[in-house]
């Protein structure tokens, strides 16, 4: 029976990926120029700070000097953990597909999640050996400037959660489907470097420097539901709560290459889960300001319309789900209906719906305002929806669908906002779903202005002709479906 020292030891330790890639980035011909480079580096962040702090020497305070250094190495830690090692973890699989090695990877006789493992620490096994070598300055300057205990040790969580998170991304966001792969070299890196790098320095030490200047910083809570949590703690454990889910989403993208990101079951658990989520941050202030519910509605909609995206299916697999139905008309049309995108929409419109009225009862909401406002929201998702169903069926037709239609919704968009500069009409913007959306989170708007009847109409006459061509493709799926059943016969 494995054990669970066993269990880690094979992912981990015997992954023959983390071996292969510690003997390529830690030869001895290549790794002392990276230790230059850093003590480099490190001696010019406290050489900078000498001086600065010995330019006027009545305001020298050493407590002040060693605090400073402790955020500028928390930020350089940010560098390494969420800059550099996503970076190598994005450019894994690239390396592999450019090498020609990428075949032999997929057949490895590893698990889709030792592989996951193998490429995000192997990846970056030199990343995390600066990274624990910077841990040592944090901490001991953290400790001279008499930063408190309780704070390092969640800004020490807070860099470990947010490393996780991005890296088990930027894995994720790769695309391995087949396709000119380029390979960026290290020169340009070292150009953009020089050019950004003390910006991206700067951007990523604000944060630490404000939280510096917080009194109590440590101690500043949030509430979730009916609990109280320490904010950066908090933060944490929500990345460490969707890194599980890319870390799922590697695993199925290792083992169903060709599948969707999101399997439907997939899809509405993880929407579930951010709902709430979401709920817990806003449900508090939903009980004090009714007001908070437009917020939340304006955090909830956009899985709506993005999870269908991850979790699209093709008119390929339409076809197959029909062709491997039953013989009668009525099962291969079920078969269709069940494996729809349409129909993963229509669920996950359901749970939104189901959260909204929550919402809705918690802040008391007018119920005829209420419902006016489901409504003009049901039809912008329609419209889109349909437009992304259209993409789907029309695709093996024409093969620049996606532009047009991704032209057709920036229209959708902004063409009702501009109308409303240009001809001086300020309810057309209202037509625009950004622009309804600002009218609800504006609580100084009059609701009398918003012609919501209106809305809805226009937007269900635009869903018409969508409805219909996929009503037609779909036909034509069935009828391609029997030609096939009647083919395999013969």
């Amino acid at each position: 029976m494995m054990t669970k020292t066993d269990s880690t030891k094979n992912l981990i330790f015997d992954n023959p990926l983390l071996r292969r890639y510690r003997c390529s980035l830690l030869r001895p011909s290549q790794l002392w120029i990276f230790m230059i480079i850093y003590i480099i580096v490190v001696s010019l962040f406290l050489f900078v700070n000498y001086n600065i702090h010995q330019l006027v020497k009545d305001s020298f305070i050493l407590e002040n000097f060693f605090n400073d250094l402790y955020y500028q190495f928390a930020a350089l830690q940010i560098l390494i953990l969420c800059v550099w090692a996503p970076l190598n973890s994005r450019s894994a699989l690239k390396q592999e597909i450019f090498e020609k090695t990428y075949d032999f990877f997929r057949l490895l006789p590893l698990s889709a999640l030792q592989k996951t493992l193998g490429v995000i620490i192997g990846r970056n096994i030199l990343a995390l050996l600066f990274a624990a070598m910077t841990f040592v300055p944090i901490i001991v300057f953290g400790v001279l400037g008499k930063v408190s205990a309780s704070l390092q040790l969640q800004v020490i969580l807070l860099l470990f959660s947010s490393a996780v998170f991005l890296n088990s991304a930027a894995l994720l966001s790769f695309n391995t489907a087949p396709g000119r792969q380029k390979k960026t070299s290290i020169g340009v890196w070292i150009v953009l470097f020089i050019f950004f790098g003390p910006f991206l320095i700067h951007f990523l030490f604000l944060p630490f420097y404000a939280m510096s200047k917080i009194p109590d910083a440590e101690d500043f809570r949030i509430k979730f539901y009916c609990f109280e949590f320490l904010i950066l703690v908090f933060i944490s454990l929500v990345m460490l709560y969707f890194t599980i889910w890319n870390v799922i989403g590697n695993i199925r993208k290792f083992n169903r290459e060709n599948e969707p990101l999101f399997s439907r079951i997939g899809a509405c658990l993880f929407i579930l889960g951010y709902y709430l989520l979401v709920l817990g941050l806003f449900l508090p202030h939903m009980l004090v300001i009714n007001f908070a519910v437009y917020y939340f509605w304006l955090a909830i909609s956009p899985p709506v319309l993005l999870i269908p995206l991850g979790s699209m299916r093709t008119f390929e697999d339409y076809l197959e789900s029909c062709s491997l139905a039953g013989r009668p008309d009525a099962s291969k049309s079920a078969a269709l209906l069940k494996s729809s995108n349409l129909t993963l929409a229509f669920v996950l419109f359901v749970i939104w719906l189901c959260f909204s009225v929550f919402a809705a009862v918690k802040g008391q909401l007018t119920t005829s305002l209420f419902v006016a406002n489901l409504a003009v929201l049901f039809s912008f998702c329609l419209f889109l929806i349909l437009l992304l169903e259209l993409y789907v069926v029309y695709r093996p037709l024409l093969s620049k669908i996606g532009l047009l239609l991704c032209f057709f919704t920036g229209l959708y968009f902004f063409l009702p906002i501009i109308f409303s500069f240009t001809l001086q009409v300020p309810s057309l913007r209202y037509y625009s779903l950004w622009g309804f959306f600002s009218f609800l989170l504006n609580p100084l708007s009059g609701s009398d202005e918003i012609p919501r009847a209106y809305i809805c109409i226009v937007n269900v006459l635009l869903s018409i002709a969508p409805a219909v061509l996929i009503a037609k493709r779909y036909s034509r799926i069935l009828k391609l479906s029997k030609s096939t059943v009647i083919q395999s016969k013969k």
